[in-house]
């Protein structure tokens, strides 16, 4: 009987970490913020994995920053705030630069006990970034002699007239590294916090680093 206990125990104490060893994979959603040119962009990311080996999975995943602003769109705005100023007209200018980016990698969880699971990523791939700049009336009266209503957006008279020129959109290499942990709160879900380090590789290199938390499910 005493025999029978003791094995009954010791499969309870183990059933944990050999059912988490024979999972296939996992898929993970998350939400956060990233730093990037002295400012503070939110970002999504969704995130599925394949087990490979023990330990370790390989990933792809897609996600969006809200607004990198690279220092090339804030330029523009300042350049084209001073043409126009030159031409008697002031304009508020504002850029926003949102980026979809995807990456696939490896990830490696480390050794740990049922109650938490930490983890290091990286991965290689590519952002999409998408500049939008847009100009609003202050003060002042175009060379036309057209004088528009307060806060009307002028950006199509200014492109119009040369002073402005829209910025294409871009696609550049990324590449990223980070780490985490999972904590299990039910059976096959975890709650997920975690920082990330990424590097994007436009003229101008835009690097970002954040936090991110949210819920992974494995199957």
């Amino acid at each position: 009987m005493k025999l029978v206990i003791f094995a009954t125990t010791v499969t309870l104490l183990t059933a944990a970490p050999l059912l988490a060893q024979t999972e296939r994979g996992y898929l993970t959603g998350t939400g956060g913020y990233a730093v990037a040119s002295g400012a503070t962009s939110a970002n999504a990311l969704g995130e599925v994995g394949v087990r490979i080996a023990p330990h370790l999975s390989v990933f792809g995943n897609v996600g969006r920053y809200h607004d990198l602003l690279p220092t090339g769109a804030q330029s523009s705005v300042d350049t084209t705030t001073s043409i126009a100023a030159a031409q008697g007209v002031d304009v508020i200018g504002s850029a926003r630069v949102p980026a979809w980016y995807s990456t696939g990698g490896v990830r490696y969880e480390m050794p740990g006990n049922r109650h938490v699971t930490p983890y290091l990523s990286g991965g290689l791939g590519f952002a999409r970034l998408t500049p939008s700049v847009q100009f609003t009336f202050s003060s002042g009266t175009f060379p036309d002699g057209s004088t528009p209503p307060l806060g009307f957006d002028v950006t199509p008279q200014l492109t119009t007239a040369g002073d402005f020129t829209a910025l294409p959109a871009s696609t550049a290499a990324l590449v990223t590294l980070g780490g985490g942990v999972e904590i299990p709160v039910a059976h096959r879900w975890a709650v997920d916090a975690g920082y990330r380090f990424s590097r994007i590789e436009t003229d101008n290199p835009v690097n970002t680093q954040g936090a991110a938390f949210g819920v992974g499910y494995r199957f």
